[in-house]
């Protein structure tokens, strides 16, 4: 798989309503909000899609895949190794 044309978003999930997730969600290739992957306090999520950044994206930072690898590897995302 190439990840040339997918991109990803960082969201705060304090900002959006059920409704409005369930939007973001049916517009990304998640399937649920329940499966979205998320910071390990529960506040953040990351959203993806393939090719043309969908409207309901707009204006939201997007990141591409060695950026989102970069924001993944922080503690906020990921456990320390012990």
């Amino acid at each position: 798989m190439s990840y040339d044309t997918r991109k990803w978003v960082i969201i705060t999930l304090a900002n959006y309503t059920d409704d409005e997730l369930d939007i973001l969600v049916a517009n990304a290739i998640q399937t649920s909000s329940t499966t979205l992957r998320k910071t390990l306090d529960g506040n953040k999520a990351i959203l993806k899609w393939n090719g043309d950044t969908p409207s309901v994206f707009d204006g939201m930072t997007t990141y591409t895949h060695s950026e989102i690898l970069t924001e993944l590897a922080k503690s906020t995302w990921t456990e320390p190794d012990d």
